[in-house]
């Protein structure tokens, strides 16, 4: 594989043009790591995004006419193989529930170090999702409360996973990554791959985030 091959497209999607170019000098000392595109707003961004089909893009939640998370599916349909990093001040529980299930893999806040942005994008692109111990009680906690509203809904039968894809689907839903799942498990950190790329398409979900909330939703973990 040539070093082009190698390299990380990203596109940057935010309305403030200050923070955009932050984030493009910090990305460019990257060798892994190239800015194809910069969207100011959430319909350029899908427009971007299909133009340029990057590996990654970088989503604000907030941003004029079609917000961050409205423009994450827009980005899933056009180009079902990119992935999505939230990039954002809002710590709403209630954001963070809508990206997941727009097809987002990470959600991060604009507190964390401005170097840190490189190893999350590399983490997000290598199929790992960001849910930190916080970030995850958030979103179980968000999840059980909408779904004890929703008690009474119908449900169609779940689709059928293995013993073994059930214990890898609860170890993904507590946080754990494929490295910590294969000793868990005393299985290879690829086996573990394999058997979330299978649950992924089995649920129809497209981020181990909406995996945690399908293990919610079917009781797979105990919400304290």
């Amino acid at each position: 594989m040539t070093e082009h091959d190698e390299t990380i497209k990203v596109l940057i999607a935010d309305d403030h043009a200050l923070f955009r170019r932050g984030l493009e000098m910090v990305l460019s000392g990257e060798d892994d790591i190239s800015v194809v595109a910069e969207a100011g707003d959430g319909e350029e961004a899908v427009r971007l995004a299909g133009e340029h089909a990057p590996d990654l893009v970088l989503m604000d939640v907030r941003m004029p006419g079609l917000s961050g998370i409205e423009a994450t599916q827009g980005v899933k349909d056009a180009v079902p193989d990119t992935k999505i990093l939230m990039l954002t001040i809002s710590d709403e529980e209630e954001d963070l529930y809508d990206a997941i299930k727009a097809g987002a893999s990470g959600y991060l806040l604009k507190e964390i170090s401005i170097d840190e942005v490189a190893d999350a994008i590399r983490s997000v692109n290598a199929g790992q999702s960001l849910i930190t111990p916080s970030m995850a009680a958030k979103l179980l906690t968000e999840f059980a409360s909408m779904a004890r509203k929703d008690e009474q809904a119908e449900q169609s039968p779940p689709p059928k996973l293995t013993e073994r894809e059930m214990e890898v689907l609860t170890l993904v839903a507590q946080g754990l990554n494929n490295r910590d799942i294969a000793k868990e498990l005393f299985i290879s950190e690829n086996t573990v791959k394999n058997h979330v790329r299978n649950i992924l398409e089995k649920l129809h979900l497209h981020s181990r985030m909406e995996a945690v909330v399908y293990a919610v939703r079917e009781k797979l973990l105990e919400i304290k």
